[in-house]
């Protein structure tokens, strides 16, 4: 990895801030009632229209509903389900929600990025697992990097 590249992506994290930062839909607080576990072992689907959300372990504080939604619809962005899921959002939560939703999309694709970089050099230590770790944080990072370059440019 170049040293131009690692100033890339910190110049990238600031300049995502910055967006987050201008965007009006981040200035409101974040009052809603979340889950904070929202993953697809947590929705049980009766039917195609139908579902249930379990494991309400954390009611203690609110927070933002679209950072539950974004990471219940992370792994099915690349999904043909995914505009489906995306139109209940928009139907229960509002338009503010799915403008905070892309910039959690943009921030997990950007993390994909990156910490999978720390996580390759950390596998050093564990000599038992660094092979898979390294196969593993390796493969998410050339899937990602691409991506990201595409979708946002290279700054």
């Amino acid at each position: 990895m170049s040293d131009e590249t690692i100033l890339w992506f910190g110049e990238e994290i600031g300049r995502l801030r910055d967006t987050v930062l201008r965007t009006p839909a981040f200035l409101l607080p974040a009052s809603d009632v979340v889950h904070n576990d929202m993953n697809s072992n947590n929705v049980l689907t009766s039917s195609r229209h139908g579902f249930r959300i379990i494991d309400w372990d954390d009611l203690s504080g609110q927070g933002d509903a679209a950072m539950d939604y974004s990471v219940l619809l992370w792994p099915l962005l690349h999904d043909p389900s995914c505009p489906l899921w995306k139109e209940k959002v928009l139907a229960g939560a509002g338009a503010e929600v799915i403008e905070r939703l892309e910039l959690y999309f943009r921030a997990k694709l950007l993390d994909d990025v990156i910490d999978v970089l720390a996580d390759y050099v950390e596998a050093e230590q564990v000599p038992e697992h660094r092979e898979e770790a390294q196969r593993k944080a390796k493969a998410i990072h050339l899937h990602a990097y691409p991506q990201y370059l595409a979708k946002y440019g290279p700054g």
